[in-house]
């Protein structure tokens, strides 16, 4: 038996190339969870920014009514959990949208309420 003096030597190499292989898969797992995680996250991102603006297009809509004027900036979410904390009107969080308003462009010469946000 030439194998039984090595018996030992064999066997360590095994359980290393078994932990190499282990160590491989959790790390490809783990890179594989972050990117899905960051992904995630952007798409979380986008779906506030577009309630964000729908909220501001509610506020907009509501301001021609009553008054006939739209504020330049509206901001969204502030304090909530989970938006986004920024500098400018939005100083305590949330998104901050811009309001522009052009007069007698839109169909049959009304008005249009473009909205901007960044996420």
């Amino acid at each position: 038996m030439p194998f039984k003096k090595y018996k030992k030597a064999i066997v360590l190499v095994i359980v290393i190339g078994i932990m190499l292989i282990i160590s491989v898969l959790v790390l490809a797992s783990l890179t594989l969870m972050t990117q899905e995680s960051r992904i995630a996250e952007g798409k979380i991102k986008r779906i506030r920014a577009v309630y964000a603006l729908q909220s501001a297009m509610v506020n907009a809509t509501e301001s021609l009514r009553r008054s006939n004027t739209v504020p330049a900036n509206v901001c969204v979410g502030a304090g909530v959990s989970g938006y986004p904390t920024a500098a400018g009107a939005c100083s305590s969080g949330g998104f901050d949208v811009s309001v522009t308003r052009t007069n007698g462009v839109g169909v049959d010469g009304t008005d249009t309420v473009t909205l901007r946000t960044e996420y």
